[in-house]
Parts: structure tokens; sequence; C-alpha cells
């Protein structure tokens, strides 16, 4: 699929926050550009303005220190693209961000690329991080706000921010209210999370190594009213496979769950939790929405538990997609760490959501950072032509 570009329906106030603790030399801020439409800016101090919160690039490892200057200039790519530059030196690493608008419909995306340059002749291993808002989730590769993917990232992080007892790491998207469940049933089953685009749902709880519990996934189907439609498959460590049709098995707003016999089966203290698109299913965007943890033994009675009369038995209850839900990580630093050869260098680039768009998802997007480039290559030149 070729990406399609627009321009005329760009929005370009900006309030991302791309800094550097380090102090500027004054230099007035660097305009980003578009044809006909009022332009964003890279501050003196490299902050970039967007309006969902503040990520900040920070480089730290041994022998690396604060820039004394941040060099902020307005520059040309393909001497055609309008772009801004913050270049800074942290002992024996060159930073260079570059940043332009491309012009990817509908509204566009800001498109940072982070150039990191060894300069001493010497092998340089380094964290790069993102200072992120505490209000953020991080998906395995994308960043989102309130439902809103706002950054996509080149390549998954190391994630070495706080992680919690519990919680979801995946891309899938929380639809609270998206199900209309009849009859008496817990509350948790109005809402879900869905896979879209066939993404796995993907849960991890803390657990003490090897414990084993029954664990009840609770479904409710509310969009197809033909069976067939959205079979998913389940996988919960240490149980076996189950694959369900929750329309087939239930019928459409009729909540019902799936009993695992589940084992913290590697010893990792982690116990992982999935909900997968069944292969070749007409609509491959999985969905869940509710899940208990019960203690081992005697399995619970599943009626009781679609009525929400147990959750006071459960080690874990989480209404998915719903107000008890979470991301595994906590807000805050992700970070990559790499190493620099000697003399050599290294980039990533971040697609980040400008006002009123979403950032894509990398795997369903045809966008790359090379076409992006190409694409606001071709609408500066047709620009200039006219």
């Amino acid at each position: 699929m070729k990406p399609s570009f627009h321009v005329s329906r760009f929005t370009f106030h900006v309030s991302l926050l791309l800094g550097l603790a380090a102090t500027a030399r004054g230099l007035p801020d660097v305009p980003l550009a578009s044809p006909g439409l009022a332009p964003s800016r890279l501050d003196a101090q490299g902050r970039l303005v967007e309006d969902w919160g503040a990520l900040e690039v920070k480089l730290t490892g041994e022998g690396l220190t604060a820039p004394a200057a941040i060099d902020v200039q307005a520059v040309k790519l393909d001497q055609l693209i309008p772009a801004a530059q913050a270049r800074s030196q942290h002992g024996p690493v060159a930073c260079t961000l570059t940043v332009y608008r491309a012009p990817a419909w509908p509204a566009g995306l800001d498109v940072l690329t982070v150039r990191l340059e060894e300069t001493s002749g010497r092998d340089t291993p380094l964290q790069l991080s993102l200072g992120l808002p505490e209000n953020v989730r991080l998906g395995a590769t994308t960043v989102s706000v309130g439902g809103r993917t706002v950054a996509a990232l080149p390549s998954p992080p190391n994630l070495k921010q706080t992680m919690r007892e519990w919680g979801w790491v995946d891309d899938a998207t929380a639809l609270p209210g998206w199900a209309r469940p009849e009859g008496e049933c817990d509350p948790a089953f109005r809402n879900i999370r869905a896979g879209l685009g066939g993404v796995p749902i993907h849960y991890r709880f803390a657990v003490e190594p090897r414990a084993s519990f029954n664990v009840v996934l609770g479904f409710c189907e509310s969009f197809w009213s033909q069976p067939g439609q959205r079979p998913v498959v389940c996988e919960v460590e240490g149980a076996k496979r189950q694959a369900v049709d929750p329309l087939a098995k239930w019928g459409q707003h009729k909540p019902g769950a799936l009993l695992f016999a589940a084992r913290d089966e590697n010893g990792d203290a982690r116990l992982d939790v999935s909900v997968l698109p069944h292969p070749g299913a007409p609509d491959l965007n999985p969905i869940l929405n509710v899940i208990w943890l019960f203690p081992p033994g005697s399995p619970p009675n599943l009626e009781q538990v679609i009525a929400g009369k147990l959750n006071s038995l459960a080690a874990r209850y989480v209404d998915v997609g719903g107000d008890n839900d979470q991301s595994l990580y906590a807000g805050g630093k992700v970070e990559y760490s790499l190493t620099l050869p000697a003399k050599g260098a290294q980039e990533m680039t971040f697609l980040v959501a400008c006002p009123g768009a979403s950032a894509p998802m990398p795997e369903r997007t045809a966008w790359t950072p090379a076409k992006l480039r190409q694409a606001a290559v071709e609408v500066w030149r047709d620009w200039r032509e006219k």
C-alpha cells in the first residue's frame, strides 16, 4: 500500500518537550514551516512544543557529561524541507536532534531523528532515555496518552522504568463502555481492550516462582451478531491453550468465562496471560473484558464469577479497559542501551503525533522514515514550483 499524504488539513501548534539539561546560547527559536499553515518551533533550549506532554531525550553513561551548550539552528533537508537541529556534546559523544514536519495524512507527523557520534576513538556504551509524563502508557513500540498514540518507537526499548505488580504490555486499545452485557454480571463486562490491527492482548502478573492459580478470562461480544466472525485464542502460562468464539459459545451481549489451570511454568515470577487473533478469522481484532486470578485448589464457580460475586476471593481482578486497569510500566523513563563503536555513529527515528492526530502503530503503517522524507520532498518541491 502506497502511503498517502495531504497538506491542507495540517495543524501545527506544538507542545512536545524535547530537551537536554543544558544552557543554550540564547539563540532565537527556529520555526518549522509548512505551506500555508502556522509553523511549529524548536526553541533555544532544543525543545519542541506539542499538545500531550513532555518528552526529554537524555544521554547517560560512564564518561558522558552534560553539555555546556546547545546549538540550535534552522536547516534545510535535501535542500527543500525546512527543519531544525539541536546539537550538543556529551563528553565523547556528539548528539544531533533533527526534526521536521512530514505530510502524512490526515494531520501530519513530527519526525524526530537522534544521531549519536563517538568522537574520542573508543567504543562507548551509553543509555539513550526518553523522559515521559506520568500519565503515559507504554506499549511494545508505542507511547499513548488517554488512548491516543502519541509516539511510535523505532524498536522495543529496554523499559527499565518502574515496573508495577501487574499490567498490560502490548499495543492494544482501551474501549470503555464498548460492550452491552445482558443479565446479571460483573460491571467490568462493559469494558474491553481490543488488539486493533491484530495485535495480541498481553498481561503479566507478579507471582511467587512456580506458583499456581485458577485464571478466569471474561468475554462479551457486542459487535457481531453472527458466529464465526471473531474467534480468539487464549494462552495462559502453564495451562492448555483454548480457542473460543464468544458469540457462538454464549451469544451476542452475553457474558461468558473460560477457566485455566495456570502456573508460572518458567519460574520467572511472572504469570503471562494473552489473547490472540484466531488465524484466518474474518475479524482479527482480539478483545478481552475481565481477568481474575484465584488461588489454586477447587476451581471457582464460573456463574458466580461472571456475576461478580467472587471478586473478593480473587488474588487479582482486572477490569480490562476500565478504571481498574494499568500498564505494567509506570510512566517515566524508556531506555535504549547502545554501544557506539570508535568513531562510529548510530541514528534512531521517532514519529510523534501532531495536535489533533495520532502517531501510527509501527506494525500497521506503510510509512517508513524514508517514505516520510520523500513525501516531504515532494510537497516542498511542488510548493516551490508554484
